[in-house]
């Protein structure tokens, strides 16, 4: 047998076989498909969700930064506000996607009646908040890090000015005072701020997802292209 004989055998075996997947964006709408179970996903509305909280959120993040955050950090508000907001859209994409289909796997495949979609939105908006929430917990331990080195650098100049460490009380016998009492103040702040933004950040998702689902006439399921029916024309 040649070996031209043998690759016309084998051929017929392979040629029926699927051909690889390959990785990519195909197998990412594949996964999210799967993920949220049986009917279209609606796409445009989950952009549209995550895009208005990204913003919605990104706008109270970049407040407390102004409020609390670090000095270095409160310069061009706005400019740091569209940055970190862009960057957020694909974390509430994954979200909302999340939520979605959370809401499909208890209310069913179809989300076009009141209570279905009242129980989905209140999911969605839980969904985002808990990232929004992240994304300012985040934001602040790093404020307070940032924070906490120039209260010590602060207290370093301090002690040098005033001619050594002996000059300067330090902590004895388990006290807080001075840097250790400036820094725990600062970490207060910063937990306090992360227990307000709870709750605005909340009631913030909650109207402009709300907002949405009503302009979108009050439902989440995909939008059917609706086939226009030809009129014969009667002579």
């Amino acid at each position: 047998m040649t070996a031209e004989t043998a690759e016309t055998e084998a051929a017929p075996e392979t040629a029926g076989a699927p051909a690889p997947e390959v990785a990519g964006t195909g197998s990412v709408w594949t996964r999210a498909q799967a993920l949220l179970g049986p009917g279209r996903v609606p796409w445009l509305t989950v952009l549209i969700l995550a895009a208005v909280m990204a913003y919605a959120d990104g706008f109270w993040l970049t407040s407390l930064q102004g409020a609390v955050g670090a000095v270095e950090r409160a310069q061009g508000p706005f400019a740091t506000w569209l940055r970190n907001a862009t960057i957020m859209v694909p974390v509430f994409v994954l979200a909302v996607l999340v939520g979605l289909a959370v809401a499909r796997k208890r209310f069913g495949p179809s989300l076009t009646r009141a209570k279905p979609v009242l129980g989905a939105i209140l999911i969605i908006v839980g969904a985002g908040s808990v990232t929004g929430v992240g994304e300012v917990a985040v934001s602040a331990a790093y404020d307070y890090h940032l924070q906490s080195q120039q209260i010590a650098y602060m207290d370093h100049l301090h002690t040098l000015g005033l001619g050594g460490a002996a000059a300067h009380p330090h902590p004895t016998g388990g006290g807080c005072i001075g840097t250790c009492a400036a820094q725990r103040s600062t970490l207060v702040v910063h937990a306090r701020a992360v227990g307000y933004s709870t709750a605005i950040l909340t009631l913030t998702n909650l109207v402009v997802v709300g907002w949405v689902v009503a302009m979108r006439g009050g439902q989440l399921d995909a939008v059917r292209s609706r086939r226009r029916r030809s009129v014969p024309i009667r002579a």
